[in-house]
C-alpha cells in the first residue's frame, strides 16, 4: 500500500486510535496523511489534477460524494466490492446508501457518526426533570440549569461561522421536518431518488427555516457568551468539564466523555435522539467518511487499494475500533457483538436509533453543490444570529445564493 489520505485530524481519542491501527496493519505512519476537513477537501480535489494519484485510498466526508463523482475524483467500485467479499447487507441501509450515486457504489462506509443530544443524567435526576424531547424542552431545561455566574451553562453546540453553524442549522431545520433543498418526501423522511437534480431549489425561506433560526437564537441565551465562536472540541470541552447540562455533538467526539482521563462526566451522560422542532421528528443525522479509490490511480494498483478498504471496513477492524474508544461501527454484526456493545453506551444507543429508523442523511444531501450550500449557510446563518441581518433577510439572501449555485457544480 502506497498512501492513504483521511480525516478529521482532530476527531478525538477513538479516531486517532483507528488511524494508528490502520498504520500499524497496512503501512508506516508516513504513508498516511490525516488532515482537518477543509484541508482534506482541498487535497482530494487537488489530487484529481495529477496525472497519477498521490493516494491509493481517499476517505471523503459523506456529503461530498456527489461532488466527487461529478468531478471524476473517485471511481465506481461495484465489481471490486463483490471481489473483496464485502457484504453490503451487513450495513444498515441508510449507512450503505451514503456511498451510492446514481445507482452505483463509489465507496465503503469506513465509520459513521451521529449528531445527538447529550444530557447530564445526574443533573436531570437531581432536578426531577425529564429529558428533552422537543425544542421547547431543550430551552426549558437549559434555562433551569443556566447559571453563568457560577460557570454553568444550559447548553453548548457548534455555533462558529462556516461549516459548524451551517451543519447545526441544517440539523435543526431537519428537526422541523424540512431539508434545505427540495428533496422528494417519503414515509421515512426525504430522498434524492427520483429527483431531477436540475430542478432542485432551496426551501429555507419558510416557516421551518424561521423556526430553526428562532430555536438557535433561544439556544444562544442559555449558552456560553462566545458560543458563536465555538465548535467541535471547544464546545465539547465545556460539557466534558461539567460546565453544561446539555450539548449537541457528533458521537465520534462524545467517546471522550467515557474515555478521556480529564472527563468529569464519565457514566453521567444520557445520549438522546435529536429533539423535534415544530412539525418535525426526532431523526438523527448521520455523518462519517467513505473509503474511495481515486479515478487516476493506475489500474495495476486498484485491486490492492480495494483489499485495503475491505480490511479497514471489516468486522474485525471495526470491532477493534469500538473497543478502543471509537463507539460507532456501521455494521450490524459489530453492533450486535456483546463485547462491542458492552464497551460503550453509545453503541447500544445508536443501534436502537437504527432499529427505530431514526438515522438519516437527508439533512445534508450529498449533491454536487453541497459544499457551496454549506459555505453560504455558514455565512448567512451566522449573520442572522450575530445580529448583522434580520432572520428573514438572511434566509432570503441565502436562498437566492443557493438557488444560483444549484444551477452549476462549480
Amino acid at each position: 500500500m502506497e498512501r492513504i489520505v483521511g480525516g478529521p485530524r482532530a476527531g478525538g481519542i477513538g479516531m486517532r486510535n483507528m488511524w494508528a491501527d490502520f498504520r500499524n496493519n497496512l503501512a508506516s505512519r508516513k504513508n498516511f496523511d490525516l488532515l482537518a476537513l477543509p484541508d482534506l477537501y482541498r487535497r482530494v480535489l487537488e489530487n484529481r489534477k495529477n496525472t497519477v494519484s498521490d493516494y491509493d485510498v481517499i476517505a471523503i466526508n459523506i456529503p461530498w460524494l456527489g461532488e466527487c463523482v461529478e468531478k471524476d475524483v473517485i471511481r465506481p467500485i461495484d465489481a471490486l466490492i463483490q471481489k473483496t467479499g464485502i457484504n453490503p447487507l451487513d450495513f444498515h441501509p441508510s449507512i450503505w446508501s451514503t456511498a451510492k450515486w446514481d445507482g452505483m457504489d463509489y465507496g465503503v462506509p469506513g465509520y459513521c457518526t451521529v449528531e445527538i443530544l447529550a444530557a447530564r443524567r445526574d443533573l436531570f435526576s437531581e432536578a426531577g426533570l425529564d429529558f428533552p424531547r422537543t425544542f421547547d424542552d431543550v430551552i426549558a431545561a437549559g434555562r433551569h440549569f443556566h447559571a453563568p455566574a457560577h460557570g454553568m451553562y444550559g447548553a453548548v453546540w457548534d455555533g462558529a461561522r462556516g461549516m459548524p453553524i451551517a451543519s447545526s442549522f441544517m440539523f435543526f431545520l431537519g428537526a422541523c421536518g424540512q431539508p434545505a433543498i427540495s428533496l422528494r418526501k417519503t414515509r421515512a423522511g426525504f430522498t434524492l431518488e427520483g429527483v431531477d437534480l436540475e430542478k432542485l431549489h432551496c426551501t429555507i425561506s419558510s416557516e421551518a427555516g424561521l423556526a430553526a433560526l428562532e430555536f438557535m437564537r433561544r439556544l444562544i441565551e442559555v449558552s456560553p457568551p462566545n458560543i458563536l465562536d465555538m465548535a467541535w472540541d471547544r464546545a465539547l470541552d465545556v460539557f466534558m468539564k461539567g460546565k453544561a447540562s446539555l450539548g449537541y455533538f457528533w458521537t465520534m467526539r462524545t467517546a471522550r466523555f467515557e474515555y478521556d482521563v480529564q472527563s468529569v462526566v464519565k457514566r453521567r451522560v444520557e445520549y438522546l435522539p435529536q429533539p423535534s422542532g415544530p412539525g418535525g421528528t426526532r431523526a438523527s443525522p448521520i455523518g462519517g467518511f467513505l473509503f474511495c479509490i481515486p479515478t487516476n490511480l493506475p489500474d495495476e494498483r486498484v485491486e490492492l487499494a480495494a483489499d485495503a478498504i475491505a480490511w479497514m471496513a471489516s468486522r474485525e477492524a471495526m470491532k477493534a475500533h469500538v473497543k478502543n474508544g471509537f463507539p460507532i461501527a456501521p455494521r450490524f454484526s459489530v453492533s450486535a457483538d456483546p463485547e462491542a456493545a458492552a464497551s460503550s453506551p453509545i453503541v447500544r444507543f445508536v443501534d436502537q436509533l437504527a432499529k427505530k429508523n431514526l438515522l438519516h442523511t437527508w439533512q445534508r444531501p450529498n449533491i454536487p453543490q453541497y459544499t457551496a450550500i454549506e459555505r453560504i449557510l455558514g455565512e448567512e446563518v451566522h449573520n442572522a444570529l450575530s445580529g448583522a441581518k434580520s432572520h428573514r433577510t438572511a434566509l432570503d439572501d441565502a436562498a437566492r445564493a443557493i438557488d444560483r449555485c444549484l444551477r452549476t457544480i462549480d
